[in-house]
């Protein structure tokens, strides 16, 4: 986890930085912000699956974190690369021979976004669209009752797609992340196809004073 904390505040100390250092927009010019996001993450097809089919992994509703800096232009289109740690809740269960196992999944999401928010008055609630491309570290542990583990990692190109709605400095989203890889790291040294695609649900709020 130490490792998380250190990519995450480093990251937003990074863009505070920069949203700081960004002169005041001109007309026409696109407007920066800073997002803080977290939320919910539901884990699909072999993530999700029952740890004893032959490719699941059993996690279980899990969370994430993270953080985007967006450039809003006046056309209501935005575009933001971001960073975001995905945990979906670890698996615990018996094996005959080894004891008791713990099977840990996580994902490391750098991604760039588009954004398209509807029009709507000043200081209403505007629906948006978004989708985007993210490169996904999809990471692998498991531990046995005797201290052994198992611990491997992978690259994929994820795509991802989503509805929301952006209330004053806050924004809800929806999204539908699909991350679908092939690996030789993982259980089977053979390549094979894993599903990790997720259902995310998050909250951002944007940073005073960065918009």
């Amino acid at each position: 986890m130490g490792s998380v904390a250190f990519r995450i505040v480093s990251g937003m100390s990074l863009l505070v930085l920069l949203a700081a250092a960004t002169p005041p927009a001109a007309a026409g010019a696109p407007v920066p912000e800073v997002l803080l996001e977290s939320g919910m993450v539901a884990p699909l097809g072999d993530l999700g699956a029952d740890y004893g089919e032959p490719l699941g992994f059993g996690a279980k509703l899990g969370y994430q974190i993270g953080f985007r800096f967006r450039l809003q232009f006046p056309s209501g289109w935005s575009v933001a690369p971001s960073f975001h740690y995905v945990k979906p809740r670890t698996r615990t269960g018996d094996d005959a021979v080894l004891g008791e196992i713990e099977t840990s999944t996580s994902m490391y999401r750098y991604g760039v976004d588009a954004q398209y928010r509807l029009p709507a008055r000043p200081g209403a609630p505007a629906l948006f669209v978004t989708g985007g491309l993210a490169v996904v570290r999809d990471r692998l542990r498991e531990d046995d009752a005797a201290g052994q583990y198992f611990a491997e990692s992978c690259n994929a190109l994820a795509a991802a797609a989503g509805v929301g709605l952006r209330l004053d400095r806050l924004e809800f989203t929806a999204q539908y992340e699909v991350n679908r890889f092939t690996t030789n790291r993982f259980w089977d040294p053979r390549d094979t196809g894993y599903n990790w695609d997720t259902i995310s649900l998050r909250v951002g709020l944007a940073l005073p004073g960065s918009f």
